[in-house]
């Protein structure tokens, strides 16, 4: 799961949560899905943290590496 990009993180996240908002889950389904949830944000907020801290040149704008991953 390390190797996803933020992309592909997030587009996984979007799907976890149309299933839990539809029910189409049970109990312990969705305990293993809120773990998977919790690494794949975790996953989302280190690109997000990485991708702040690049050097930025005078055109770009704060924020626009993280708008352009």
């Amino acid at each position: 799961m390390e190797n996803l990009t933020y992309n592909e993180a997030l587009d996984r996240l979007e799907e976890i949560a149309e299933l839990v908002r539809k029910k189409e889950v049970g109990l312990e389904d969705s305990l293993d899905l809120l773990e998977e949830s919790i690494q794949l944000a975790t996953i989302c907020n280190q690109e997000i943290d990485y991708t702040a801290w690049l050097p930025q040149t005078e055109e770009e704008s704060p924020g626009e590496d993280i708008v352009a991953k």
